[in-house]
């Protein structure tokens, strides 16, 4: 069971992530991603495109591949080496309607030992002249879990709910606030993490027991603020708990530089 995390960029672009007021830009975007470490390599291609129709309507599409080689820490304990190969695509379309945009997306990520299938909703309003955006959403996701060269099997089902504003301070400064309350329930383990306990004069393995069911929140806090030569300096900060008792905070800085558009 590998992770997800490096597939979220790809999905949100093609779930609607614009604010209300505006459809996205048109974009094709094609990369290579490589990873190295820990006796693993990850690599693959993934591909995004965004077309508008008309004025109203934005239509996104997405397709994304991992290509797996070794074994990641966990299996590596109880396992050989392997090779796998994960595939995940995503269709999503917005439409705007005034001040109001309704956006709406789906994934499918297959693997081996895993199925995920995401379904998202949101909308999103513009008020104040457009210099506030308050943007509600959710998401529902259905997993299936299974365990290589066994014939184990479970499921674990989702849910999100969201809640984001976005406001203008000056025309350089925007500033958003974005929360989120997620549910988890069913198999919640890694099926490949085992503990090690002494049985009379050996030893045996155990599969780790983790709850079946997980509440968790998120609240972010994002500035962007747009210097005059095409550059942008930007700061976010994440609190992240649940009641298995972790907490998480995450701070994250960042600049960049727009090139010049093409002749």
């Amino acid at each position: 069971m590998l992770i997800r995390r490096a597939s979220a960029v790809l999905l949100l672009l093609a779930t609607g992530t614009v604010a209300a007021g505006t459809l996205p830009e048109e974009r094709m975007d094609a990369l290579y991603h490589f990873y190295s470490g820990d006796n693993v390599e990850i690599d693959g291609p993934s591909l995004l495109v965004r077309k508008n129709i008309g004025e109203s309507v934005s239509l996104a599409a997405s397709y994304y591949v991992d290509t797996i080689s070794s074994a990641s820490v966990d299996v590596v304990t109880t396992a050989s080496p392997y090779t796998e190969e994960r595939t995940q695509w995503g269709v999503g379309a917005d439409y705007l309607h005034g001040d109001t945009t309704l956006s709406v997306g789906a994934s499918n990520s297959e693997e081996s030992d895993y199925t995920a299938n995401t379904l998202n909703f949101a909308i999103s309003q513009a008020v104040f002249g457009g210099l506030t955006t308050v943007t509600i959403g959710y998401g529902s996701g259905d997993d299936e879990v299974r365990q290589r060269g066994t014939a184990f099997r479970d499921t674990v089902d989702r849910k999100a709910y969201r809640l984001g504003l976005t406001q203008v301070l000056t025309r350089n400064w925007l500033v958003g606030l974005a929360f989120e309350t997620m549910a988890d329930e069913g198999y919640l383990n890694n099926p490949y993490r085992s503990v090690r306990y002494q049985d009379g004069a050996g030893y045996a393995l155990q599969q780790e027991r983790y709850p079946r069911t997980r509440a968790s929140n998120a609240a972010a806090l994002r500035s962007r603020y747009f210097l005059p030569w095409r550059a942008a300096l930007g700061a976010e900060y994440r609190f992240f708990t649940d009641d298995w008792g972790i907490d998480a905070h995450t701070v994250e800085l960042g600049a960049g530089v727009r090139p010049e558009d093409p002749l």
